[in-house]
């Protein structure tokens, strides 16, 4: 019994409330870069809806959504201005010396000094 507890507990999963802050932070993102974009309601008089769910990453999630997001709306047949992309930049420090990196993976994130959506 007491293994059966140590798995299931609820510690070890978070419950499900939602949306939190990473995620709407996330969201507002990924659509201030697709805003400019998607045709008028004059242009294009249906509704959009963009979903984007990061099942697992090692990068940048947010920067993911906007790629897809983009495809999505080709994919759809919506008449977008341009496509949009988007690209994670680090910044890694050692005394004097620093690097810009791209496409940053998420250990170059957790360990960089400063990260950047561009």
């Amino acid at each position: 019994r007491r293994d059966r507890e140590r798995f299931s507990s609820p510690r070890q999963t978070p419950r499900n409330r939602g949306p939190g802050r990473r995620e709407i932070g996330h969201g507002a993102l990924a659509e201030r870069a697709l805003r400019y974009v998607v045709p008028t309601i004059q242009e294009f008089p249906y509704s959009i809806r963009v979903v984007s769910d990061i099942l697992e990453s090692n990068g940048s999630s947010s920067m993911a959504t906007v790629c897809s997001g983009t495809l999505a709306l080709l994919d759809a047949g919506v008449p977008i201005k341009a496509p949009v992309a988007g690209i994670a930049m680090g910044l890694v420090t050692q005394g004097e010396k620093w690097e810009v990196l791209t496409d940053i993976a998420g250990l170059e994130d957790h360990l960089g000094d400063m990260d950047f959506k561009v």
